[in-house]
């Protein structure tokens, strides 16, 4: 597995761990971000012996929605964002923001980034001229640190109204590190999970 996939799959975990959902759709491999989407969603869907798994693309957003083989079965949609960096000649994610609903169907979100960071501080996300909003850090391991909360409307009308965000992490040694967020497709992505 790689650190992509790895790192997509603990993000899909952590939305699940961090708010009590009871099931998300399975990660699937994210179409280049070289590649320009159009506003509009654009659709692959797959059978499985588990059910049909539909992916949806809004701008810089993926929505995975899974459907079981039972009809009373409900169908479980989470968004995604990543924010990738070249190392060494490979594109790797340093920022994955995962939405979905937790088992109260509340909208819930889970940030993934790299370590080395201050635990106590969280993370900051930045909408335009609006109050900056705290995710604490959950979890930190050797590998990747998560940041999780759930997102009330007042969150979700904040992100949506904003072409560009911002996720400000402190460093361990007290720098601020700082994720420009392109929020294109948000609003229609945090839509979807609903369905």
């Amino acid at each position: 597995m790689t650190v992509e996939n790895a790192m997509r799959a603990m993000a899909f975990a952590a939305v699940i761990a961090a708010t009590g959902a009871a099931s998300v759709a399975t990660a699937q491999p994210q179409r280049s971000m070289a590649v320009p989407m159009q506003a509009q969603a654009q659709s692959s869907t797959t059978a499985t012996a588990s059910g049909r798994t539909e992916i949806l693309n809004y701008d810089n957003w993926t929505v995975t929605c899974r459907d079981g083989r039972d009809p009373k079965e409900k169908r479980v949609c989470s968004a995604e964002h990543q924010i990738f960096q070249d190392v060494g000649g490979q594109r790797r994610p340093v920022f994955v923001w995962i939405m979905g609903l937790n088992k109260d169907g509340v909208p819930a979100t889970a940030l993934r980034f790299l370590p080395g960071v201050q635990i106590g501080p969280g993370v900051e996300l930045r909408f335009g001229d609006k109050a900056p909003r705290k995710v604490p850090i959950t979890t930190c391991e050797p590998a990747v640190c998560e940041a999780s909360t759930t997102m009330d409307d007042a969150f979700v009308r904040e992100a949506s109204a904003v072409l560009q965000g911002e996720a400000v992490i402190q460093a361990s040694d007290g720098r601020a590190v700082t994720f420009t967020l392109n929020m294109k497709g948000f609003a229609q992505a945090a839509a979807a999970i609903r369905r």
